[in-house]
């Protein structure tokens, strides 16, 4: 015999059995998010740094030179040196704050310098002439004992630079140099040769580089 109540018990509780699938919830509208309005990523503001000014270019001032030529037997139209020479100190961008001729002595050379040394517009002295052996050359003795410092070297290479032109010729040359007065004084023969080498060579080269060392700092803020 069928027990159909069994059954229908067994089947129900087979079918209580099965689970119930759960509600799913409303998925979010993808169109409507992405309609929302986004916000722009902003960046952070960058300080730039201030812009330094460019310090004004300074220009250094022209060497001042006072040219000197030694005789007693031509005037400043026939003085060919000394051209020679002022030619050299322009050409390198100096200039000539004063030119003059001077006789042949041992006192009045002396005067010259002395009083050319303390001008605050001369720089450096060239003397051009008597620095031969002659009786009347007395250029060199003249300059040496108001030497406060002697610079050897510029009557060595001066002698070395004109041998290749005069040979053995420059034992008879005592052209020189020192500091008077913390101005640099060059003594150089009186020959057109003697005195382009000497100043074109040696002296504007030379010149700037010594008369800043030699000048006295307090002198230069007077």
């Amino acid at each position: 015999m069928v027990d159909f109540q069994s059954r229908d018990t067994k089947r129900g509780l087979d079918d209580g059995d099965e689970e119930e699938d759960e509600p799913e919830e409303p998925a979010e509208d993808e169109a409507a998010l992405d309609d929302e309005p986004t916000q722009p990523e902003t960046e952070p503001a960058v300080e730039e740094p201030p812009t330094a000014e460019a310090a004004p270019a300074t220009e250094d001032e022209a060497l001042a030179y006072a040219v000197v030529t030694v005789t007693d037997d031509r005037s400043l139209s026939e003085d060919v040196q000394g051209d020679v020479a002022v030619d050299a100190i322009e050409n390198s961008g100096g200039q000539v704050a004063t030119r003059d001729l001077v006789r042949p002595g041992y006192d009045g050379l002396q005067t010259t310098i002395t009083t050319l040394s303390k001008r605050r517009d001369v720089d450096v002295i060239v003397t051009i002439g008597g620095t031969g052996v002659e009786p009347d050359d007395v250029t060199v003795d003249a300059l040496q004992s108001l030497l406060d410092k002697h610079l050897p070297g510029f009557g060595e290479l001066f002698r070395l630079l004109a041998h290749e032109t005069e040979g053995t010729a420059v034992v008879g040359t005592r052209a020189t140099a020192g500091i008077v007065q913390s101005t640099p004084v060059f003594a150089v023969p009186g020959t057109v040769d003697g005195a382009r080498t000497a100043v074109e060579e040696i002296v504007v080269n030379e010149a700037p580089h010594l008369a800043a060392e030699a000048t006295d700092p307090a002198e230069s803020q007077q």
